[in-house]
């Protein structure tokens, strides 16, 4: 009984390990080809069409499309999401929230701007 469950967890253990190994390598292979997956239904391509730059520092935090942010607005309002880039016209950053789906920040009303997480911090020293 004891070898059958000890097999058992280690089927499931190596097919954890693979399955991982291959997640890795799939966003590894879509950072190379600057390919960003973003999973939020209320983005539309033509939205996306009005970004110019998708990497660029603002202040002295260098930031980049798919980078998971936090901003706090002068008016207290705080704002987390996936950051898109940037609006030249508009002088703006885009944000896609689940919630609120894109928003556009003027870029003078941003009083905090927090990095969560890098879009692709594993690959960053390859």
């Amino acid at each position: 009984m004891n070898d059958y469950v000890l097999s058992v967890a280690l089927t499931i253990f190596l097919i954890c390990i693979i399955g991982y190994i291959m997640v890795v390598i799939k966003e590894k292979l879509y950072l190379k080809n600057n390919i960003i997956v973003l999973d939020f239904k209320n983005l539309d391509q033509d939205e996306l069409k009005n970004i110019d730059v998708k990497h660029f520092m603002l202040g002295s935090t260098e930031l980049m499309a798919g980078d998971e942010i936090k901003v706090e607005l002068d008016n207290s309002l705080n704002i987390k999401g996936v950051l898109l880039g940037v609006i030249k016209s508009e002088n703006a950053i885009a944000i896609a929230t689940k919630a609120q789906g894109i928003k556009n920040l003027k870029i003078s009303t941003i009083r905090k701007l927090k990095v969560i997480s890098k879009y692709g911090k594993f690959f960053t020293r390859f």
